[in-house]
Parts: C-alpha cells; sequence; structure tokens
C-alpha cells in the first residue's frame, strides 16, 4: 500500500515533465526573393482573423534564402486556431494590392485554402489544437 502510493504521487508530480506542449510547426513555401519579412500571424477567433496586429501570436521573420522556411509557435492552448501569412517584401506593415485590391505580395492561409474575393473564411482555415499534440502544416504562398 505504502508503495501503491508514493508511486501514485511520483506519477502526479512527474506528468507535466513528460506532457509534450502544444507546438504548430509551420514550413511556407513560394517565397521567390529575400527582401522584407514574411509575416506570420496565428489566430484564435474568427473575429481578429486574418488583421495584422490582432492576431494571438505573431511573427516577422527574415527570409535568408528563396523557396521555403519554418516557423513554430510554441506552447499553444488547446483550441481552434488559423494563420495567415504574407511576404511583405518592402517591410511596410501592409499587404501591397493593386488598383483592384488583390494583394501583390505573395501571401498564404493555413489548409491552402484562398478566398474568392478577399481573405477565406475562418472556418475554411481553421484546425484544431490538441493537448499533448504537436501539428505539422505547409502553407504555399501564391
Amino acid at each position: 500500500m505504502k508503495y501503491s502510493l508514493m508511486a501514485l504521487i511520483i506519477m502526479v508530480l512527474a506528468t507535466p515533465v513528460f506532457t509534450q506542449t502544444e507546438n504548430v510547426k509551420i514550413t511556407i513555401t513560394g517565397i521567390e526573393n529575400t527582401k522584407g519579412n514574411i509575416v506570420i500571424g496565428i489566430y484564435d477567433s474568427e473575429n481578429t482573423f486574418p488583421d495584422f496586429g490582432k492576431e494571438f501570436q505573431g511573427a516577422k521573420v527574415k527570409p535568408t534564402k528563396a523557396e521555403s522556411i519554418n516557423y513554430t509557435f510554441k506552447d499553444l492552448p488547446a483550441g481552434t486556431y488559423a494563420i495567415a501569412v504574407w511576404h511583405d517584401e518592402n517591410d511596410n506593415q501592409k499587404i501591397d494590392k493593386n488598383i483592384f485590391g488583390a494583394p501583390k505580395e505573395k501571401y498564404g492561409f493555413s489548409n491552402n485554402k484562398y478566398g474568392t474575393f478577399g481573405p477565406p473564411d475562418f472556418t475554411d482555415v481553421s484546425f484544431m489544437v490538441e493537448k499533448g499534440k504537436n501539428i505539422t502544416l505547409t502553407i504555399n504562398m501564391k
């Protein structure tokens, strides 16, 4: 009995050490040059998606080579998320558009879904992050 109780206490105390954190690792492809930054945002709400500055977590990554980069969002709570990325080639903190409102800089979303006249819906690009499970995604910018 004494050993069972001791084993139970050790298991309970050691559980956080062995539990995986929730990470989302993304590979972003379709990078054509090393100008500016790749802007990455992970969103936890359709109310803020895909507004720059309203992301749950965000990052700017300097591309060191054309083709692809990797980035990992770490220690996310379980929930529903969506990712938006764009190549801010001139580093002006906004996605540049032509006279018709179409993006001039490359962009992409999780699940590789694109909207017809604007960004896709949050539900089309969202995915679940579950406790103890890491996720790997590839986002192809166009």
